[in-house]
């Protein structure tokens, strides 16, 4: 009977060790899952910078904006839908324009850093981040290897070193405390 107990005993304390190790392992994945994803959200906010910025500067802001023009637009789309919601396209406007101006203000940061290392790669990044996605006729790959001298590979591994220090500053403590 005792040698009984203790083979449950066993089983019950190497059960438990397994689920806790199984659980430990599973908050580290989701860890990283969170951590990948600001890494991807932040690449689709620089890829879409240029974008962002002109949404943020030029969809309509307030009904008071609307010229005969637009509202002969606006009354065609109505003869099909009896109500247009004008107002999400201002809110959505908001968001952009608050959006951009921590990117904007983010980028400025990253800059300011990279200019005072003493690393020249690290202002390559920069250069990298913002010959891809902030300047308004953007250089392939292949164009920004050849003005830097490096391989091709070397820019797409700059963009991601960026994008990893973009995410810092637009994320904070909760891109740091990912690891």
């Amino acid at each position: 009977m005792k040698a009984d107990s203790k083979k449950a005993s066993d089983a019950a304390r190497i059960g438990a060790e397994a689920a806790l190790d199984f659980y430990a392992k599973e908050k580290q994945k989701e860890k990283r899952r969170r951590a990948d994803r600001r890494l991807r959200d932040t690449k689709r906010l620089m890829r879409n910078y240029r974008e962002i910025k002109i949404h943020a500067g030029d969809a309509i802001a307030s009904l008071s904006e609307v010229g005969t023009e637009d509202f002969d637009f606006f009354q065609l789309i109505m003869e099909d839908r009896a109500e247009i919601d004008v107002s999400a396209i201002v809110v959505s406007r908001a968001k952009s324009a608050v959006i951009l101006t921590h990117i904007s203000a983010m980028v400025e940061a990253y800059k300011v850093i990279c200019a005072g290392s003493k690393k020249p790669e690290d202002m390559r990044r920069y250069r990298v981040l913002d010959a891809f996605c902030l300047t308004d006729d953007p250089l392939s790959a292949r164009e920004l290897a050849d003005r830097e001298n490096v391989d091709t590979r070397t820019i797409y591994k700059d963009f991601d070193i960026a994008c990893e220090k973009m995410s810092a500053l637009l994320f904070g403590i909760q891109w740091i405390e990912r690891e």
